[in-house]
Parts: structure tokens; sequence; C-alpha cells
């Protein structure tokens, strides 16, 4: 039975639309498995443009523009950080099972054009013709996983395990370029941050339902030592849990634990070295660490190469030119951003 029964108006959907990013404002991201897309774009100057005429495969897309076109009635000149949360109540509302979710509640119309600023359409149009081609991939992020929510986590990888197929390193070139050949979706499971309680409480429920984990460390932390790390959490926001669950002081996962998660088949991404973020000013003194001497510390640690990266904030490719040269320089592939899954080289 249809939650409602007669479609909403257009002003109606436009209200729940609006209310959106303040109720998920209330989320709380440290401790929560977080839904979102991203869109796999090619970043290469030597990539081979896509061929014409290629065509739409998924309603995401459509789904997106509807959002934005309703959006730009009550506030027309849309910015990036609109788009940021055009993204998130996307995945609010449509991250599991959009079509159900679409006659359930009414399908938003597309009554009016566009209207973007300068910073905003270029971006809207990638994510929308990215979606509308399949090139959208789910990521749940997670960042600190205490005990206490323990349950939380089962019930939601529970639940995926019933709806999506594991992106692992195997098919993550499939996912991210639109060749994805499962008839569910894909989902990559992304802990961020290199908590220890990733280790002890979100590891063996992913395995348990058969996902890979994507680690995404700051390099630095897993050496600090254990008396000194929730200083270095406080002074480089890496926010731990509400409730201390570790009286031994140690919050962060140890190389040890690093090697053991890579020997049961789990992925890595280098998450700078410090949990920096980058300015079109920042120095290469400072892109070098947190680039270069980042995944020397993580290839040497780990035994193996680590090919992916992602800023604190999620900048893309183009905030810093010299730091997406670094990036190729050093041997990363691909950069995770707010947006895009970006291949580099």
């Amino acid at each position: 039975m249809p939650v409602h029964s007669q479609p909403l108006s257009i002003e109606t959907l436009i209200d729940i639309l609006v209310a959106d990013p303040d109720r998920l404002d209330k989320t709380k991201y440290a401790e929560t498995g977080i839904p979102m897309f991203l869109i796999g774009e090619d970043v290469r100057s030597d990539r081979v443009a896509a061929p014409p005429g290629e065509t739409a495969t998924d309603s995401l897309g459509e789904r997106f523009a509807e959002l934005a076109d309703a959006l730009a009635l009550r506030k027309p000149a849309l910015d990036l950080e609109d788009v940021a949360k055009l993204l998130e109540v996307l995945a609010a509302r449509y991250f599991v099972a959009p079509e159900e979710h679409n006659r359930a509640a009414g399908v938003l119309t597309s009554p009016t054009e566009i209207l973007l600023p300068a910073a905003a359409p270029s971006v809207l149009a990638d994510l929308t013709a990215g979606m509308a081609r399949s090139r959208t991939v789910r990521l749940v992020n997670f960042h600190a996983t205490p005990r206490y929510r323990e349950a939380e986590f089962r019930r939601q990888i529970e639940e995926y395990a019933r709806l999506f197929e594991p992106i692992t390193p195997v098919n993550f070139a499939a996912a991210v370029e639109g060749r994805w050949e499962h008839e569910r979706p894909g989902l990559m499971p992304a802990l961020f941050e290199g908590y220890r309680d990733n280790f002890d409480v979100l590891l063996p429920i992913l395995e348990e339902f058969g996902f890979t984990g994507w680690f995404f460390l700051p390099s630095a932390f897993l050496a600090v030592p254990p008396h000194e790390q929730r200083s270095f959490a406080a002074s480089h926001q890496l926010h731990l849990p509400e409730y201390d669950e570790y009286p031994d002081q140690r919050v962060a996962l140890t190389w040890d634990e690093a090697r053991e998660i890579a020997r049961r088949g789990h992925a890595f991404a280098c998450h700078t070295r410090t949990h920096t973020e980058v300015r079109p000013d920042t120095p290469r003194a400072v892109l070098h660490d947190e680039i270069v001497v980042a995944k020397a510390e993580m290839e040497a640690e780990l035994g193996h190469e680590v090919s992916m990266f992602c800023w604190l904030e999620g900048a893309a490719v183009g905030v810093n030119t010299e730091a997406d040269a670094l990036m190729r320089e050093a041997g990363y592939r691909y950069i995770f951003s707010n947006f895009k899954i970006q291949r580099l080289i």
C-alpha cells in the first residue's frame, strides 16, 4: 500500500527536500555508516573519450536531476555545498531501493531548467551523466565503530548483504568504469582513519557477510605511541567515539593489525600522512610529506602497493595542480573525493 495514495504537490515535495539536509545534519557521522554515491571519472591525460551515443542505464541520474530541479525552484542559485547536500539526500532516499521509494512517496517532476552559478553546473552535469551511465559506486563511509553500536552495524551490514554485491580489488575497475556485470549493485564499505575499533568491531561483521573492507589510513596515526594517540586525534580532526572503550589508551590500529587485515583480503588506501586537507597554496614540502612519504610508509609496513588516495575533506583533482602531479609521479592510480573516484594514471 503506497504511503501517499495521491501524488504530492511540487511545493510539498520541495518542503520535504529542503528539510532533509537539516535532518541529516543531526546524524552522528563519527559513529555510523554513511551511505553515499561517487561517480567514476577518467582524468588521465591520454584517456580515450567515451564512445558517442552511450545510453542511459540507471535511474539515479534522473532522480538526482529531479532533486536539483525541485530545489532550484526554492533556491535558484545553487552552489557546491548544495550539490553535496543533494548527493547526501539522494543517498538517504535512494541508496537501497530507488524505484520502490519513488512509487511510495511520489516522483519529483522537472518543471524548470536547473539554475546554477559558475562553480556548480559542471559538477552537477558530471554527476548526473555518470549516474545515468551506471558509473555510480555505492560507498558506506565508516569512521569510529565503537562496540556500543555493534548491533546497529550488524543490522546495517546484514541488510546490505541482501541487496548488494561486494566491491573487491578484483572488480573495482569494472565498478568505476561502468562495466559492472552483476545483477545487484556493488558496495564498498570504506573505513576511515585507522581506528582500533574498526578491527575489533566492524571487520568481523563485514567478513561474516562477505564484504571487503576498504581501509583509508593516515599513515602517521598508526605510529603514534598509545599514550599520545588521543591528543594526536584531537589536534588532527580524528573524532573519537563519545564513550571511551579502551582504558589501555590505544585507539589506533597497529601495523601488525593492518598487516593481518591485508592477509585476510581487505584493501587499503592512503588518507594522507597526518589527516590533512589540500588547498591551492599548500607548500610543496607539505604535499610531499602527505602524498609521497605517506605512500612509502604504508607500502613499507603493508608489504604491497598502495594505489588509492583521499584527502581530508575529499578534494578532487584540480584544487592544487602540484599535488595532482605529485600523486601521479608517486604512482597513485585513483583519488577519492566528495563527488568522484578519479582515475589518475
